[in-house]
């Protein structure tokens, strides 16, 4: 490492936690808005239907901070390999696993007749991966990896003009 290189190893490991931490909240709340639906009296009621698109919501939030998290903790790492076919098959991979796990929620409220949950629920999925591929995916893949890596590090100032 040379002396202009900052060690970040530390706070990566810190992401990782954090990413770990994310997952386990977003697999505790599909458990829980899995075993509220198979278990409440009346899920097409209307506080029931609350309950449920407020669990969905907060999944769809684990979820997002997740993938948020798995992409940002990259520009912390001082040696990255180049973008080759394997990895954007594996990229585009784990994109579609993370908007497939989104639709799992949708479905489980359409299997249980609860369409305008699942319609509400819908748009904000749909919402999430819209926001997911402008703040996340869209830096990353339009602008050059060095130059983002470096606004990102806070390596780059901002020019600014000052009116006097």
């Amino acid at each position: 490492m040379t002396t202009d290189e900052e060690d970040y190893s530390d706070y990566i490991k810190h992401m990782s936690n954090l990413g770990s931490a994310g997952c386990v909240l977003a697999g505790f709340t599909f458990t829980t808005l899995t075993l509220l639906i198979t278990r409440l009296p009346d899920p097409s009621s209307i506080m029931s239907q609350l309950v449920l698109f407020f669990m969905a919501v907060l999944f769809f939030l684990f979820i997002f901070l997740v993938g948020w998290n798995a992409n940002t903790i990259i520009y912390f790492c001082r040696n990255v390999p180049p973008r080759t076919k394997q990895l954007s098959i594996f990229t585009l991979l784990t994109l579609v696993s993370y908007i497939l796990l989104g639709v799992t929620v949708i479905l489980m409220f359409l299997l249980w007749n609860l369409t305008y949950l699942a319609l509400a629920s819908g748009i904000v999925w749909a919402l999430v991966i819209i926001l997911f591929f402008i703040f996340i995916l869209k830096p990353f893949l339009t602008k050059p990896f060095p130059e983002t890596r470096a606004k990102v590090l806070g390596k780059i100032e901002k020019k600014e003009k000052y009116k006097d």
